[in-house]
């Protein structure tokens, strides 16, 4: 689910600290995270939960340790394992669904509450994040789904938002009718789908970039999309 955006002067990496968690996801490799500490130097890092093929505690203490300007955001579950205070920790608060936005260096992020899937992760702090950079508003939902039951998407009204650009986890276009739900809960200009395992069967991937082809599938490490 890692995703790392720059824009001319503001960068972020989302989800994208952590280590191997099982073979169902890609991680990180130890050069790769060398060379997000050492040339790519994010701006702010923003973790959505503190599950361990999204977040590691130690590899973002080691990322601050050394990009003393940088900053991180997460949910209380993140933040409080993080060995750092001040202005460079940015808790994103989950008791309800109100925008908390803050505006940072030529950009701004917005987090808010965006449950996780599953009701047995039912006590897990998911945040989704909308990050504006270059006048690009782009939205990271983390691991949620549509969650129809409990009328999510009509709560967080994120259709008012003029969203560019969401990533999202490739299992919320597995929903038959998750095309008009993307148009009706989001209408983004592009999607991008992620957190897909490196066991998917081709055949299964095929469908579904054949189901939608205007859709970007994050399939690899390193993997650049440019819109």
């Amino acid at each position: 689910m890692g995703v790392y955006i720059s824009g001319n002067e503001f960068s972020v990496l989302i989800d994208g600290l952590h280590t191997e968690y099982g073979d169902d996801y890609l991680f990180p490799t130890e050069e790769l995270v060398s060379n997000i500490t050492t040339q790519l130097k994010p701006d702010a890092i923003l973790f959505t939960h503190h599950h361990g093929d999204h977040f590691s505690a130690p590899l973002s203490d080691a990322f601050l340790k050394s990009n003393e300007k940088s900053v991180i955001f997460g949910p209380n579950q993140v933040t409080k394992k993080i060995n750092a205070s001040g202005n460079r920790i940015h808790t994103i608060t989950t008791k309800d669904y109100i925008k908390q936005k803050i505006t940072f260096k030529n950009a701004e992020v917005t987090g808010l509450k965006i449950n996780h899937a599953g009701k047995r992760h039912i006590a897990i702090e998911n945040v989704g994040y909308l990050v504006t950079i270059d006048n690009t508003k782009i939205l990271h939902v983390g691991d949620t789904n549509w969650l129809e039951e409990i009328k999510l998407f009509d709560q967080l009204k994120l259709s008012e938002e003029s969203i560019d650009i969401v990533i999202l986890p490739y299992w919320m276009l597995l929903q038959e009718d998750a095309a008009e739900l993307i148009q009706r809960y989001i209408d983004p200009k592009h999607v991008i789908a992620t957190h897909i395992s490196p066991r998917i069967k081709k055949q299964d991937l095929l469908e579904l970039k054949n189901r939608y082809p205007q859709t970007h599938f994050l399939t690899k490490l390193e993997q650049q999309i440019q819109l």
